[in-house]
């Protein structure tokens, strides 16, 4: 998600110093339900979109894919498809050896 906004303006939004703000965005700190729905109205976005788009969870991953991929042509789809799919036969090849002794 792409707000372009700066540390210092959505800090103070949520009443907290720049540096503790930081340490949400660097994942030092995990926000609670209560800073989700602040961040959520500062952003213009749903909770549930804030936490799709930074979970580490494949369900999340893939909704957060398939959001990006939303009003695109079948086409266009078909082929962002196609480039996933060769960027995970890599990946599956890479780490197949990585597991070789």
């Amino acid at each position: 998600m792409e707000a372009k906004l700066v540390q210092r303006i959505v800090a103070e939004g949520l009443n907290m110093t720049t540096e503790g703000y930081a340490r949400y965005e660097r994942g030092d700190s995990s926000p609670d339900v209560e800073l989700l729905g602040k961040l959520a109205k500062i952003f213009g976005c749903s909770v549930a979109e804030l936490v799709t788009e930074t979970s580490t969870a494949l369900n999340a991953q893939a909704q957060h894919i398939a959001n990006l991929m939303d009003g695109l042509g079948s086409s266009d789809r078909d082929e962002l498809l196609k480039i996933v799919e060769g960027v995970c036969a890599i990946a599956h090849k890479k780490y197949k050896k990585s597991l070789k002794p």
